[in-house]
Parts: structure tokens; sequence; C-alpha cells
């Protein structure tokens, strides 16, 4: 995935056909990026991601790694995909809502009416159970 140093060519590695297109063009938007920006936003969402839950944790601001005018379309693309991510989680949530509470069904009549969606329905349902029981 490297560019080469006699083009600007970027070569993607091969991606599933039903990749959503957000997630493609996620890689492309962070690929244009220079080689070293790309470090240094790889190495902070790696930080991120081991330390966003302890309490003294700031989160760190990318323009003062990278130009704004190098990450937008990045950062524009990310907005989306979290977006559409928080969207697909309500949805689901709503979902397996009336179906346990409004229809009374079990688990497993909601996993096979919703085969694709297994492991979230299984999530939602053990997590709603949680909060009732509190």
């Amino acid at each position: 995935m490297k560019m080469s140093e006699k083009n600007d060519f970027i070569q993607l590695p091969p991606i599933k056909k039903d990749t959503p297109s957000e997630v493609v063009s996620m890689i492309w938007q962070y690929l244009k990026l220079p080689e070293e920006s790309r470090k240094r936003v790889t190495a902070d969402l790696i930080d991120v991601d081991e330390n966003c839950e302890k309490e003294d944790f700031q989160i760190p601001d990318l323009y003062d790694i990278v130009p704004k005018e190098e990450i937008a379309e990045f950062e524009e693309t990310m907005r989306k995909i979290i977006a559409g991510i928080i969207s697909q989680a309500s949805s689901v949530a709503t979902w397996v809502y009336v179906q346990k509470y409004v229809k009374h069904k079990t688990l497993d009549e909601m996993l096979q009416e919703w085969k694709g969606a297994s492991q979230f329905i299984i999530v939602m349902d053990t997590w709603f159970e949680r909060l009732m029981a509190e």
C-alpha cells in the first residue's frame, strides 16, 4: 500500500465486495495523506484505543499533528462512518426493544427473524436484560 516514489498512484489491497463504500472512502482518504501524517494519525488512533478509558486521558487534537487541509477529507469521511454506525446501532437497539418488550419475542425468535444481525441482537438483548434488572 505504499505510494511509488516515481508517481502518485495508490493501490488498495483486495477488499470484499460488500465493504461499505464509506469504509473504502475512509481507507482511500487515509492513504492519500502524506506518509508521515499517516504514521502520526495511526499512532494517535492506537493511543486513543489503548488509553481512552483512563480518567486522565486527553483526546489528541489531530490538527496539532497534521495540518487541517491535509486531514479534512479523512475527517469528514470518518464523521460520516461514525454517524452511520450510531444510526445503525440505534436502529438495532430499537428493533430488539420492540421485538422483546412490545411483541414479547424470545431471543431465539429474534435470531431466527434477523439472521444477519445475530451478534448485535445478542448484545442488545443482554444489555436490555441488565438495564431492566436494575
